[in-house]
């Protein structure tokens, strides 16, 4: 069955790319397309570029060089550019798969304190990459026979894969051929490589490329470093090693463009344009409008307001979270997504799937409405039900923007019957929305801990003692 659903997710890219007029009206979008990922401003570098031209010199070019002199042995028009990111999106699903079942072959060996003195070891989350299948297979076997262990029903990795082939927003993120596809393949790419083998070399490599196209995967250095670590005491120096490589890795994207293109005019062109924000054209983001407003004084102030409240988040996440590496990926993505300079629909498909890895978080969302825990098989269902009240809205949230993005940005540009504030009015509310997903994360990644730490007794005894 879900193999059928993998296979529909890549039927529906193949079927609607012949369909032009639908393509191209979604290449436009400000809603799918950033002025950094835009494949409309690709091509207009591309043909300066062949007419000799810097396309770095008119403002309008934002993407870095490598993807410029690709597309430009490609060709723009080819009919393999679709097939291509067609392609990257399969390529993106096969690599999550492979997440989700490393990850979730890793959740059957977690540690809980089912009451005083009674302590079920595991091995830690960050060696995930080095557990073996006997060890696997026998704590299974042993969760299997004891009822009082709680469990948790996991989805199968392949579902994961489905979540992020039929999202209709990384199908419109692909039709669009928005160069955000590469940036998303690079961080998953990176990912996969610390997850599933510990390698460091190219799970820095990836992230090192993923920086080079956009500046915010600089942040998952942090996660990614702990994944690797041989042990929970070589963290310091898995970091230091990791920035090491990344450090050189990126610098040798660095002067591999400087060398092609012969200048370093595309650092201002590109990440100039990331951190200083001149491009305000609309879109899902929180800045473009603040931007817009303001008075040129305090542009500096907000400037640095913005960009260092993105990364302000890595280090004390990263260290309260160290033992569940993967969660802070999840979370930095998502608070990428919500506050980078230039957010798209590609960078909310690009966090979903990490979310769906954790889903037993889901039963956390509303800690204040307790319900009996009985953490059986049988009983996981009901459980979910009845504590996603938050998720439940924040999911409506979305569908609503969705419907209303669109339908406010054509009544303020194309209609003449409303203006700016309609536009954004819907923006604040799909970062609310995100924010409120943030905290709900986190807070139920706490309630996680205190239960695995000995509190899933205590609120299955006051449970107990309510009904007495």
């Amino acid at each position: 069955m879900d193999v059928g659903l993998v296979a529909l997710g890549i039927g529906l890219r193949l079927a609607l790319i012949p369909q032009t007029d639908f393509v191209e009206s979604l290449s436009t979008r400000v809603e799918v397309s950033t002025p950094i990922t835009s494949y409309k401003r690709m091509r207009e570098g591309v043909y300066l570029l062949n007419n000799n031209i810097d396309p770095y010199d008119g403002g309008v070019f934002h993407q870095p060089p490598l993807l410029l002199l690709m597309f430009h042995s490609l060709g723009t028009d080819s009919p393999l550019v679709p097939l291509l990111f067609v392609a990257i999106d399969v390529l993106a699903a096969v690599l999550l798969m492979r997440i989700a079942r490393r990850h979730f072959t890793a959740a059957v060996t977690y540690t809980w304190r089912l009451s005083a003195g009674r302590v079920v070891q595991s091995q830690s989350l960050p060696q995930q990459h080095q557990t073996s299948n006997k060890t696997v297979q026998n704590s299974i076997e042993h969760n299997e026979t004891d009822s009082t262990i709680p469990r948790d029903a996991l989805l199968s990795p392949t579902l994961i894969a489905v979540i992020y082939l039929l999202n209709p927003l990384s199908i419109a993120a692909c039709l669009s051929r928005s160069s955000l596809a590469f940036n998303s393949l690079a961080v998953i790419a990176a990912i996969h490589a610390a997850v599933t083998c510990g390698n460091r070399v190219w799970s820095m490599f990836f992230l090192s490329l993923a920086t080079y196209l956009s500046i915010y995967p600089v942040m998952l250095v942090l996660p990614c470093a702990i994944f690797v670590a041989p042990s929970n005491k070589q963290h310091l120096q898995s970091i230091f090693s990791c920035a090491v490589l990344f450090s050189v890795f990126l610098l040798a994207w660095l002067g591999l463009s400087n060398l092609l293109m012969g200048s370093w005019n595309f650092i201002e062109a590109t990440y100039g344009v990331i951190i200083l924000v001149p491009d305000l054209t609309p879109n899902i983001g929180l800045s473009w409008y603040i931007f817009m407003e303001m008075f040129d004084q305090f542009r500096l102030f907000f400037l640095l307001v913005f960009q260092v409240f993105v990364l302000a988040f890595s280090v004390p996440l990263t260290l309260k979270f160290r033992q569940y590496p993967l969660f802070v990926v999840a979370l930095f993505l998502i608070i990428t997504a919500t506050f980078k300079s230039y957010p798209s629909i590609g960078d909310v498909a690009l966090y979903i799937p990490f979310v769906f890895m954790h889903h037993e978080l889901f039963k956390c969302i509303l800690f204040l409405h307790l319900t009996p825990l009985n953490y059986t098989k049988h009983a996981i269902p009901s459980l979910v039900l009845t504590d996603m009240k938050k998720l439940y809205a924040i999911v409506q949230v979305g569908m609503y923007a969705s419907v209303l993005l669109p339908l406010f940005y054509n009544l303020w540009i194309y209609a003449g019957s409303g203006n700016a504030n309609f536009f954004y009015a819907i923006t604040l509310v799909v970062g609310a929305g995100q924010v409120t997903l943030i905290g709900d994360f986190v807070a139920a990644m706490v309630l996680r801990e205190w239960e695995r730490g000995g509190g899933w007794s205590q609120r299955k005894k006051r449970y107990e003692l309510s009904l007495k």
